[in-house]
């Protein structure tokens, strides 16, 4: 697991005996990452691997898991990617991943325009403006710029753009232009259930498709008090007003969407009303009121799209142990694996169907969901299934870069305890480690010294590295 900051970029590579036979990359990311760590990151894989990666997984759409292939675009152009897997929502021959993305472009538009207006209000000093004369104006203007900031580092995680008039891209075609994927290269769009093995240069290695889930209503469930962990605050309340303020037709549902029924709205024709209100000053007004619900459905769409994540079991037939990658997976990835799904599992030699409770049953290495976060990791659905004595867990969380709204809820502070306990301590973290232990600490949780004790000689010696790593035995 490389260091850079809160996002993803995992290096595995698959021995036998000593010699690497099989080099696997997941992601490359980091939020605020820059060119030169970037650089820095993508020049120790070249190092360690000749510059062939015999399969590349891409996870996800954010910008914390894949900015790094457009900051070292040049480095990375100079690789060879065997092969790449992308998760089925990128397939533009599926039709309910071309609908899903169209809704999504509509909601990606709306959020650039919104956050572009609050920005220029702020350049403008709006706030200052109408604020100067109000109790506690220094307070209220402050909160004002403090969600401008937020809602900005919040939208900048969506890599992917929509311009006017056209549909998101699918990271197939980015990937394209981050000159990643070349006319050689084998693409791979998986879908839950899939299994891949037999890939050359990983004999005995099986690779089990978890998610994401084809459903909408599981790709939108993020959270639920039965099946995640407590938070150390209320979750937001969701409103999609503001898309309707900015474009009602712009919208598939515009019923759904209106901010108020038709009958309540004001007649352009008479003035009446409005001149009273204008008159008295812009305090009166609530021009870009509306502005302010964009917050939640930030939200809401960047933990859509962490449901999108492609997530993956990786096997060794021989012993059955599992490697868990979900990458940032929130509660509907987590839940439909549970429904109904079964994978070919190889023991002695015979093909068996398993369900999930058998691969989390054989975990021993847990890449631990979006962050440390609440509801990045299922409690019952999950972790408690997590059941052998050998398990390891890597987090990729570093409080030097990562976005303002996480610091108080990133790590979890319940999650992070019951970790520590399974793990006995081999809980790995790519940013300080003191500053992120002392912050699992809370009245809610007891952490024993020896857990304590192990986390911290496992990541001291990587202080100064630019890597942290562990060796799983097959």
């Amino acid at each position: 697991m490389y260091k850079g900051g809160t996002g993803d970029c995992f290096l595995l590579q698959f021995k036998k005996g000593s010699r690497v036979s099989f080099n696997m990359m997941i992601d490359c990311g980091f939020i605020h990452g820059g060119k030169a760590q970037f650089e820095k990151v993508a020049g120790d894989i070249q190092d360690k691997t000749g510059g062939v990666i015999d399969l590349l997984v891409v996870t996800h759409e954010h910008a914390d898991h894949i900015n790094g292939f457009d900051k070292a675009k040049h480095f990375f152009d100079a690789f060879t990617f065997k092969k790449v897997w992308f998760a089925w929502t990128e397939n533009d021959e599926d039709a309910i991943a071309n609908d899903y993305r169209k809704n999504r472009s509509e909601v990606s538009k709306a959020l650039n325009v919104a956050v572009s207006r609050l920005q220029s209000l702020d350049k403008g000093q709006y706030y200052e403006k109408i604020l100067k004369d109000e109790m506690n104006s220094g307070l209220m203007i402050a909160g004002k710029k403090k969600f401008i900031h937020s809602l900005s580092s919040l939208n900048e995680l969506n890599f992917l753009k929509a311009s006017a008039g056209q549909p998101l891209p699918t990271m197939v075609e980015k990937f394209k232009e981050f000159l990643v994927i070349k006319p050689d290269t084998d693409v791979d769009l998986l879908e839950p259930g899939d299994v891949r093995s037999g890939l050359a240069g990983a004999p005995g290695i099986r690779f089990y498709v978890l998610g994401p889930p084809k459903d909408y209503n599981l790709l939108n469930e993020t959270e639920n008090e039965e099946d995640n962990y407590e938070q150390r605050e209320s979750p937001s309340r969701k409103d999609f007003a503001f898309l309707s303020a900015l474009d009602a037709t712009s919208v598939t549902d515009q019923s759904a969407k209106l901010p108020f029924d038709s009958e309540y709205e004001l007649d352009n024709r008479s003035n009446a009303l409005r001149n009273k209100y204008e008159k008295e000053g812009d305090w009166r007004k609530i021009d870009y009121d509306w502005l302010y619900s964009a917050g939640s459905l930030a939200m809401r769409y960047e933990r859509s799209i962490n449901n999108t994540s492609l997530a993956l079991a990786i096997q060794f037939e021989g012993s059955e142990r599992v490697l868990l990658f979900p990458a940032d997976a929130e509660l509907g990835n987590w839940k439909s694996w549970h429904m109904g799904l079964k994978w070919p599992v190889k023991i002695k030699g015979d093909l068996v169907k398993k369900d999930i409770s058998y691969l989390l049953e054989k975990t021993v290495f847990y890449k631990v969901g979006h962050h440390l976060s609440h509801n990045g990791t299922a409690t019952h659905l999950g972790l408690d299934l997590m059941t052998s004595d050998e398990l390891t867990a890597m987090a990729t969380l570093d409080f030097k870069k990562i976005n303002d709204g996480w610091l108080n809820t990133m790590p979890n502070d319940l999650l992070s305890a019951e970790l520590l306990k399974k793990c006995r301590g081999k809980l790995f973290v790519n940013g300080d480690h003191l500053k992120i232990l002392a912050n699992m600490k809370t009245d809610r949780v007891t952490i024993k010294k020896t857990n304590e004790t192990a986390m911290k000689k496992l990541n001291e010696k990587f202080k100064n590295e630019i890597f942290l790593e562990c060796e799983i035995e097959g």
